[in-house]
């Protein structure tokens, strides 16, 4: 293990391990509901600091990197399960998330679809809540003029 302190991998990759172990272990954890009530948890192989920390660091751990679990909705943190990504590709992992599939059987967040249509996130959530198609509010189809 490297060295232990405040602003070291040991010391960063602790605070996170002590966050899940809160948010999926404590009731009255202010997050209790977003992980443990919807039976989110922490693997018994990870319940070892120290596992977790060698994981990390043989799985891409690096400073400013978050821990996301590929089975958001209801998987648990555990090795199988789990990545280090950036914040934004983390943010599109969130259950807020909504996948939109166009007709061609792509499938995008409104985020995704604005950058590579070059329309901007609020015109495609307005022309969505009109009611237009994926296809219309994301241009691939011209929609019909009244």
């Amino acid at each position: 293990m490297t060295e232990k302190g405040p602003g070291t991998d040991w010391y960063r990759l602790r605070q996170i391990w002590l966050g899940i172990k809160k948010r999926t272990g404590n009731p009255c954890n202010k997050d209790h509901e977003h992980y443990s009530a919807l039976g989110v948890s922490l693997c018994e192989e990870w319940q070892d600091f120290e596992t977790f920390y060698n994981w990390s660091m043989a799985h891409g751990y690096r400073d400013g990197l978050t821990l996301d679990r590929m089975r958001n909705a209801n998987g648990p943190y555990a090795p199988w399960n789990c990545r280090w990504v950036s914040r934004k590709a983390q943010a599109y992992n969130r259950t807020t998330n909504h996948p939109l599939r166009a007709s061609d059987g792509r499938i995008r967040t409104v985020v995704q679809w604005s950058q590579a249509t070059g329309i901007p996130e609020s015109t495609i959530r307005k022309r969505l809540k009109l009611g237009w198609t994926v296809d219309e509010a994301v241009g691939i189809k011209e929609r019909k003029k009244n």
